[in-house]
Parts: structure tokens; sequence; C-alpha cells
């Protein structure tokens, strides 16, 4: 299936979703029907529930629809949304993924309401209650299911930086961690088509699959889930720009009052951002990395107890955070391009002549 036929599929109403259209108070009638619901309104997905749920006509993606033994098989479940129907406020025993195609989607998640548009992405963890309210036409929501084994060591350890997306799937395979939790992507229009892109490619290969189903599911996957923390980085940083730009004079000012001792994790944490994203914000503010910041505010004290004070070369290195005497002397010659002996001398021979 290619990415126009896909979209010729998946965008006209189904039967079933016609029918609620028509029939606006019959758009419970889903829950009525199946078995899926416990007393708790607890989802469970088995392969059987995968298979009523197609042959009930619903959550599918178009009239017609076959599923084969392997894609059963799979750790994730791909739905769409079905229009104009309502399912009451749940929760489920596996991993939720929720894509806004095109439209919007008005859901309510651990009694917060939340209003998705296009582009948009919604995880939520296991034992997260939500509903989405019944959608439109021109909502077109697609779902990925999938089971909690999905998320190994593996597949998390693909992501090296620390940042809230890690450690949600890191509290996935965490079975002593609380499950509630959910993630919102924003949508971005300097990444909208790659991430579009992925989803369609999924959907295609999940509905028409080929021989390598499954390692080419995997892969998609792995790279949407990269994709989507690059997003989530990138509106992360966004955010602090716009709202705290200030906040850059009071990181500078907090490491010239700590430069003995600061470093870029402890300023991060004081501050309440990401290590990597602090570091890049100090040097498209001053020009300068983090070190080099640190550095200078060290050799600007270092350099005025060398000329004001008697106290011997290591100490006043290792009272300004140096505790490698050659490291300090490589930095102090680079900056100021001679030995602190000579420069101490060259100042107080300075001041004899004045």
């Amino acid at each position: 299936m290619n990415k126009l036929e896909f979209r010729n599929k998946v965008i006209p109403l189904t039967n079933r979703e016609k029918y609620y259209k028509t029939h606006p108070s019959h758009t419970g009638d889903y829950v009525k029907n199946i078995d899926l619901l416990d007393k708790n309104y607890s989802f469970q997905l088995t392969k059987q529930d995968k298979l009523d749920l197609i042959n009930g006509k619903h959550a599918i993606f178009y009239d017609n629809q076959k599923i084969t033994d392997d894609v059963l098989n799979l750790p994730i479940f791909c739905t769409k949304q079905t229009r104009f129907s309502f399912i009451p406020i749940h929760i489920r025993n596996y991993i939720e993924l929720k894509y806004v195609y095109s439209g919007h989607c008005y859901a309510m998640v651990n009694d917060k309401e939340i209003i998705l548009h296009t582009g948009d992405i919604l995880l939520l963890d296991i034992n997260s209650k939500h509903t989405i309210l019944p959608p439109s036409e021109n909502d077109i929501i697609f779902n990925f299911q999938m089971n909690r084994s999905y998320f190994n060591e593996a597949f998390i350890s693909k992501f090296t930086s620390s940042n809230p997306i890690t450690t949600f799937l890191t509290n996935i395979i965490d079975h002593t961690a609380k499950h509630e939790d959910y993630v919102i992507f924003k949508n971005r229009e300097d990444d909208y088509e790659d991430i579009n892109n992925l989803i369609e490619s999924i959907l295609c290969e999940y509905l028409d699959p080929s021989l390598f189903l499954t390692t080419i599911i995997d892969s998609y996957f792995l790279l949407l889930f990269v994709k989507m923390t690059q997003r989530y980085q990138a509106n992360m940083e966004e955010h602090f720009r716009n709202k705290n730009k200030s906040y850059i004079t009071e990181i500078i000012q907090y490491i010239q009052h700590h430069y003995q001792s600061c470093s870029l994790i402890k300023t991060a944490k004081c501050f309440g951002y990401n290590p990597d994203y602090l570091s890049r914000m100090i040097h498209q503010s001053t020009g300068l990395s983090f070190k080099r910041l640190i550095n200078y505010y060290r050799m600007e004290a270092i350099s005025n107890q060398l000329i004001n004070t008697n106290k011997p070369i290591y100490q006043i290195a290792q009272e300004n955070g140096f505790s490698n005497l050659n490291y300090f002397y490589k930095q102090f010659s680079s900056q100021f391009g001679g030995l602190p002996a000579d420069y101490r001398k060259q100042y107080q021979e300075s001041k004899k002549k004045i």
C-alpha cells in the first residue's frame, strides 16, 4: 500500500461511522456490545480481543479491512478512533500513543481537559484514566497500543540523553513505579512532515504487511520515538527561550559567584534545566562553553589574587577550583600568554615604577 492509497482509504467515513453520524443516540453502542471492559472500566487487549474489534467493524481504518496472524502477533495494535463514537473514561493495561492526523482531539486525561491539534501526539502510560470525546468527520485520530514488554531495556538504551521521555520510558518497565502519566508532544512546523511520513509508513506496513513486517515496524517505531524526543526537547527549549530569557542573567551571576565549585550538572539542577540544553543556552548567549565561562571567572579571580596578595600560586589555584596544577598552568598560559609567576612579577614591577 502506498501513501496515496492509504489516504484514500482512511479519510472517508466507514459504514459504522456513517451510522453513528446519523444515529447520535447510538454513539455508545460499541461499549455495550463488547467484553473488553471489566467493572473498573479497564481495557484488556488479547489477540482475540483485537480480532473481535476488527470483525466488529469498530476502530477500523476502512471498510473490509483485513488483519493477518502476523499482524495480530505484533506487540503493537493500530486502530483509528471511530468518529462520532463515545467510550467512557477508562484505563488500559498497555501503553497508548494517539496521533492527530487531521482536525482536533478533545480528551480528558486524569481529570484534565486536553485539546490536541493536527500533528500533536499524546503518549499515555498504563493506568492513566482517559476518554476521547466523539471526533467529528474531520477529526482523524490514530491509536498505537503497545504492550509494556515492547519497551525493554534494549529499546530504552537507544535514548542516551537524560530527559522526560527517557524517564517516561524507563518507568514503563519499572513495576514499582506509579503508572498514570502522560506526555504531550505539540506539533512543530519543522518536524511535522517527518513525523507524519513516519506515521503513514508504519500504518501502510501494518495494513499491507510485507515479508519483513516486524523488522520494518520496529525500525519505524524506534525512529518515531527518537523524533518525538527531539520534538519534546525543541519545544522545551523554545518555551524557555520565550518565557525565561531573564534566566540567562541569573545563571551567569550564579556562575560568577560559585565559579570555585559549580559544575554544569549542579547549575542545571539549580535552575531546572537539562544540562545539554543549559550548555547550548550559555554558548548562544555568551559565545563561550560552560567550561570556558567558568575558567574565565576563575582566571579573573586568580589574576586579581596574583597581583594583590602574596599567596603561593598553588594555593590560589586550588582556592579557585583548580585541583590539577598542570591543567591550571595550561589554562593560565592559554588566557594570559605566560606563566603565573611571570604574570605576578610583571605587575609587581609595574607597581614599583608607579
